[in-house]
C-alpha cells in the first residue's frame, strides 16, 4: 500500500525542492566520490534572497557558517548540500558522532519565513538552527516524524531544474538522473502521513513500487517525493534501521536509465548490491560512504 488520504489544514506552502542535505566526516572526500562515481556537478553559491540578508562566507560552491563547512553539488537535476563538522562540540559533530555519515536533513523554499515559523510554533512545532533570525529555521525532527526539514528563502541563481542538467566536467561512472523519492523510516507512515499534511501542503504520489514488508506511505512535496516507511516485521530491510535509530531520514532512491548497467558499473567500484527486486536495487551503505542508496530504473517510474 501507498495511498493515504492527506487530511488537516496545513499551515505551510512549499515551493521549490532546495536541497537534499548529507552530513559528512572530516577527510571523508564524499564529494570527489559523489562526482566520480554518480557524476555530481559544482552547483555555484550564488543565490538570490527574499530579505537581503546574507548567506555567510562564499567561495564558489563552498562556504561556512555555524561550525559546518558546507559544498553544493547538483546530483542529476537535484541540488545536494554536503555538511562537513568544523566543530567536533556542535550540532553537526555531535549528529555524526551520534548516527554517522549519511543523511541529514531536507529543505524547501518558502516564501514568507517569518509567518511559517510563527504558525508552526502555534501548532507546537519547535524550532531550530535560526542562527540568523528571517534567513531559514528548522523544524525539530521530534515534531515531524524524524524528518528534520529546513525553511529557507533564498534560491539558486543557476539552478538548472525544468531543464536539461547543465554538462560541465567528466560525466561519472553510473549517469544518474536525479532522484525518485527520500526515504523516512517511522513506526506508523498512515500516522506520520496525517502529521506532515497537517503542517505542509502535499499530494498523494502513487504509482511508485512498493515493498512486500512495509507499509509505506508516498507523499509529493515541493517538487520531491518523501516515502513514509514502517516496517510490518523483522523481514523489513528498514526494521534494523528504525530500530538502532529511531524514526529518521534514512535513504535516497536515484533513478538511472538502465539499472543493469548500473549495477554492473557499480560493482566494478566496489560497491555491493545487497539486494535486487524487478527494477529496483539496494547496496551497502558500508561501501558507498555511508549513504542507504537505493537505485530505480527510470522505464518503471509513474508517467510525469
Amino acid at each position: 500500500m501507498n495511498a493515504a488520504p492527506i487530511v488537516g489544514t496545513p499551515v505551510v506552502r512549499p515551493g521549490h525542492f532546495h536541497r537534499l542535505g548529507i552530513a559528512c566526516e572530516p577527510r571523508q572526500h564524499m564529494d570527489a566520490w559523489l562526482r566520480r562515481v554518480l557524476g555530481a556537478r559544482p552547483l555555484q553559491v550564488r543565490t538570490r534572497q527574499v530579505h537581503g540578508l546574507p548567506i555567510g562566507t562564499q567561495d564558489g560552491n563552498h562556504w561556512q557558517e555555524s561550525g559546518v563547512d558546507i559544498q553544493l553539488l547538483r546530483l542529476g537535476q537535484d541540488p545536494v548540500a554536503l555538511f562537513t563538522a568544523t566543530a567536533a562540540s556542535g550540532p553537526l559533530g555531535r549528529y555524526v558522532a551520534r548516527y554517522g555519515p549519511g543523511l541529514h536533513s531536507v529543505a524547501w523554499t518558502i516564501d514568507d519565513l517569518w509567518a511559517a515559523e510563527t504558525l508552526l510554533r502555534r501548532r507546537n512545532v519547535r524550532i531550530t538552527g535560526a542562527d540568523v533570525p528571517g534567513r531559514h529555521f528548522f523544524m525539530h525532527p521530534a515534531d515531524t516524524s524524524g524528518l528534520l526539514v529546513e525553511w529557507t528563502d533564498s534560491e539558486f541563481v543557476d539552478d538548472s531544474r525544468g531543464g536539461e542538467p547543465t554538462v560541465d566536467g567528466r560525466p561519472g561512472l553510473v549517469d544518474v538522473r536525479g532522484v525518485a523519492w527520500l526515504t523516512v523510516t517511522v513506526r506508523d507512515a498512515r500516522k506520520s502521513a496525517e502529521l506532515l499534511a497537517s503542517l505542509m501542503e502535499m499530494a498523494p504520489a502513487p504509482g511508485y513500487p512498493v515493498g512486500q514488508h512495509e507499509d509505506s506511505v508516498d507523499l509529493r512535496i515541493g517538487g520531491v517525493t518523501v516515502r513514509l516507511v514502517s516496517p510490518l516485521s523483522g523481514r523489513s530491510r528498514y526494521a534494523e534501521a528504525l530500530e538502532r535509530h529511531g524514526e529518521r531520514l534514512h535513504g535516497v532512491c536515484l533513478v538511472v536509465d538502465e539499472l543493469d548497467t548500473a549495477l554492473g558499473q557499480l560493482e566494478d567500484e566496489g560497491v555491493t548490491v545487497v539486494e535486487r527486486a524487478g527494477p529496483q536495487a539496494w547496496t551497502d551503505p558500508a561501501s558507498t560512504l555511508g549513504l542507504p542508496l537505493e537505485w530505480i530504473d527510470r522505464r518503471a517510474l509513474p508517467a510525469g
